[in-house]
């Protein structure tokens, strides 16, 4: 499988498909059983922790901390790779870090303890950190898990924002197929680690092959010209 520099591209499937792992991957976290995971034309096993992550930022589903810090603290623990371990952030590095707490909407409870916070916005705390890495390539991994409606459509649309705008490399894991499919360019639909279709939305996104990944049967809405959802088909009742 190839991701080319500056696309846009979501990972879907059921549950044990792959795409966490596919995800962890990507980042280093893990190494393939055969074949070797390229970054940049370098075998990405061979570089550096540091090296990997200047281009390279990971969200997981959940993210622990065995001691008490703030938001701000997490946010600008996304600025190690580019800085010295010690000393304070220069003040253009702290831009970036408020910048990437205005866009994930944490700025206004930058003080608060991140141990407290819920869990949706645990996880934007940790998208912001992301964000402040300054990666060439942000892979995402369940990034709406506990996130509410509007969270979500606001995560997707930055998701959008930064590719446009950074010309950031993104890889989305979700299972939100209808957010994907509006937002995101690129689908690769996955069923037990090998991928059954890849392509844009119109391509992956039909209720054969979503029946076929998810086990589920689903009829296609549409509204208007160029939006169109996917829903559970009802099953019949007896009068």
């Amino acid at each position: 499988m190839l991701i080319r520099s500056g696309e846009l591209v979501g990972l879907l499937g059921a549950n044990g498909a792959g795409k966490s792992t596919l995800v962890r991957l990507m980042a280093g976290l893990l190494k393939p059983s055969q074949g070797t995971v390229v970054w940049q034309g370098k075998d990405l096993a061979s570089l550096s922790s540091t090296e990997k992550a200047r281009g390279i930022s990971y969200v997981s589903q959940s993210q622990f901390f065995p001691y008490a810090l703030r938001v701000e603290e997490i946010v600008e623990m996304g600025r190690h790779p580019h800085r010295p371990v010690w000393g304070p952030l220069s003040s253009q590095e702290r831009g970036i870090c408020e910048k990437a707490m205005t866009l994930c909407d944490v700025l206004p409870f930058r003080n608060r303890w991140f141990h407290e916070l819920s869990g949706g916005e645990k996880q934007r705390v940790l998208l912001a950190s992301a964000i402040a890495q300054s990666p060439q390539a942000l892979l995402l991994d369940e990034p709406t898990l506990s996130l509410d409606l509007a969270h979500q459509v606001s995560l997707f649309e930055l998701i959008r924002k930064l590719h446009k705008e950074e010309g950031m490399t993104v890889v989305v894991a979700t299972h939100e197929l209808n957010l994907a499919g509006r937002y995101l360019d690129r689908l690769i639909l996955l069923k037990e680690g090998k991928i059954i279709a890849d392509g844009n939305s119109g391509k992956v996104l039909t209720p054969l092959l979503i029946r076929k990944t998810l086990n589920v049967e689903v009829e296609k809405l549409h509204y208007g010209k160029d939006l169109s959802i996917f829903v559970p088909k009802q099953k019949a009742t007896r009068s």
